[in-house]
């Protein structure tokens, strides 16, 4: 049961580290093909982190009784 616990704690924060490792990548291939295409790729990525910390903190507030 400990084991369980454990790799599931370990599992969400490598899903976490693969989803910010994703938007590094692609906010550096954005920036390969010019540097206006990078700064927009950096303003949606911190709109999509943005958007995506509301949506999980109003999921979390949500609570039943």
């Amino acid at each position: 049961m400990i084991f369980k616990r454990f790799f599931a704690m370990i599992w969400h924060y490598f899903d976490l580290m693969c989803f910010v490792s994703a938007l590094i990548v692609a906010d550096y291939g954005a920036f390969l093909f010019g540097k206006p295409w990078g700064v927009m790729a950096v303003a949606v990525t911190l709109f999509v982190i943005g958007w995506l910390s509301e949506v999980i903190n109003t999921s979390q507030s949500e609570g039943g009784d």
